[in-house]
């Protein structure tokens, strides 16, 4: 028993460290392309390919969770029947891939003409075009990766998963760097990224077919009920998980049809850098739901109520302080990385930091609900906050202007999140007051740190290019951070105890994080 415990604990930690690995390595390669991408399209050209990319992370949304769908099934595969039936709803997959294909370059060639102008592609029309089919070639390209990839995660077999989406995205980076430097446009571009996405996908099926032959895909008859059952557990994933990503793709829609690609473009880069605030807490949440689940049916509901409360806590300690440190540095911020101002992208990060911050915050909550079996309780808030953006972002766009199309998704979110707290409470019959009071002193002192920095802003240093830059972010978070310690600190919320986790975690984090070796503790 032992052995077999600490195998497992191992593969989990190796599976934990392997991914944060990669996910900082695509972040970072993200990092280095893009300011080198801005500099060489333009402002507009860079606007049009982000409404461009845009348009196809939208047409992806309807795959209605396959990959999800696909992942599940190989994991509860136990015995030759199972493996035999997986191996033909991944060859479906691959079929749904190239429909897929098909349908989104129909209904592009159909609206083109309507698009072009409702997205104010002007000149860059034709050009746009044919990136845009370059563009449905990494779509589909994405979507026969699907079945390879939902055996390499169904199977645990992360570090390989973790290998090639590092490596191709540093491969992708590097292309994308390279066509730009010699010259190239939004065709280029788009072929960097398809043949990128090409490369994925025949290094993932290599991958695939050499560790788990027994699971390759194959064509054959698939029962209708179990075509049924994968879509609809894969729909009820996509609905939640999709939500998001409608949300940011529409504002850039929005805006270039609004304003121009060029507006569009520098709203991106604000979103680009708020994405780097959210990977951390987003991948903790995602290790720790698994760890959720074996606590709660080893120790019960009573252990998944401190659960909640814990970790409410600490997603607060970390994003209140960081989200403040993040506005009040958020003009220096994109000047380091881009190397000139950009007004756009940093009043972006302004109005979206603190919404995106309180939706992390509640992420316990949706790990509780997912533990306790009841993940509808997630569907609604979600699709209240894709009305909520719909119905807002015309009369905030007519009274603020671009700022409005933010704005209307900031508003959406934090409503839609209030909702979704006031309803998992009610409907799990927990009090609000123990949220309240383990919430509200991160909140409290991260405000009253920003407000501190913002009004002391004039006396720190700051100035034109990339390493007065880099001074006014040190020194406007250096600032924040203190000031919001301290107040903790000295209001007494901050003890003994969070210091011994926050030295084992920098000892050792993917033990911290590995959801059976945080079981013994």
């Amino acid at each position: 028993m032992g052995s077999a415990a600490t195998a497992v604990e191992t593969r989990v930690t190796r599976n934990t460290a392997s991914m944060l690995a990669a996910r900082v390595i695509m972040a970072v390669a993200g990092l280095v392309s893009v300011p080198v991408v801005y500099q060489g399209l333009g402002p507009r050209e860079f606007g049009i390919w982000v409404v461009l990319t845009g348009l196809l992370a939208m047409a992806a949304l309807i795959d209605l969770g396959l990959g999800s769908a696909l992942v599940r099934e190989v994991a509860r595969a136990e015995n030759a029947a199972d493996r035999d039936l997986v191996r033909r709803l991944l060859g479906l997959g691959l079929g749904w891939a190239g429909l897929l294909g098909l349908l989104t370059v129909s209904a592009l060639g159909a609206c083109w003409p309507w698009l072009a102008g409702l997205l104010r592609l002007g000149d860059r029309a034709d050009e746009a075009w044919h990136a845009t089919l370059w563009l449905v070639v990494g779509l589909v390209a994405g979507g026969v990766e699907l079945p390879w990839r939902a055996v390499l995660e169904g199977g645990q077999r992360y570090g390989s998963l973790a290998a090639i989406s590092a490596g191709t995205a540093i491969l992708g980076a590097a292309l994308a760097i390279v066509v730009v430097r010699l010259g190239g446009g939004l065709v280029a571009l788009a072929a960097c990224a398809a043949a990128t996405g090409a490369i994925r996908t025949l290094l993932l099926a290599a991958t695939t077919h050499r560790r788990c032959p027994d699971l390759s895909p194959r064509w054959g008859r698939t029962d209708l009920g179990d075509i049924r059952r994968i879509g609809g557990y894969g729909l009820r994933v996509q609905v939640s998980s999709g939500a998001g990503m409608v949300n940011v793709e529409l504002d850039r829609l929005v805006l270039g049809g609004a304003f121009g690609p060029a507006v569009a473009g520098g709203f991106d880069l604000g979103t680009r850098l708020l994405n780097l605030l959210r990977l951390p807490p987003g991948f903790a949440l995602i290790v720790l739901f698994p760890a959720a689940v074996a606590r709660t049916v080893a120790r019960g509901n009573g252990w998944l109520d401190r659960f909640y409360l814990t970790t409410t806590r600490y997603l607060a300690l970390f994003l209140a302080p960081a989200t403040a440190a993040l506005m009040v540095s958020a003009d220096p911020l994109v000047r380091l990385w881009l190397g000139h101002q950009v007004p756009w992208a940093a009043a972006n990060i302004v109005i979206l930091a603190p919404a995106y911050a309180l939706n992390l915050i509640t992420g316990a909550a949706t790990i509780v609900a997912r533990a306790e079996g009841r993940p509808g309780l997630e569907t609604r808030y979600v699709l209240l906050s894709v009305v909520l953006n719909l119905a807002l972002t015309v009369p905030m766009l007519l009274l603020c202007g671009p700022l409005g199309v933010p704005l209307s998704t900031a508003l959406a979110v934090v409503l839609s999140t209030g909702y979704f707290l006031a309803y998992f409470h009610t409907a799990t019959a927990r009090p609000l007051t123990p949220l309240v009071r383990a919430s509200w002193p991160p909140l409290a002192a991260a405000v009253a740190a920003g407000v501190v920095t913002a009004a002391a802003s004039r006396y720190l240093p700051d100035g034109p290019g990339r390493l007065d830059a880099a001074l006014a972010v040190t020194s406007r978070a250096g600032l924040t951070v203190l000031v919001a310690g301290t107040l903790l600190a000295v209001g007494g919320h901050l003890g003994a105890s969070d210091r011994m986790r926050l030295h084992r975690l920098l000892r050792a984090p993917a033990t911290v994080l590995s959801p059976t070796g945080g079981a013994r503790r």
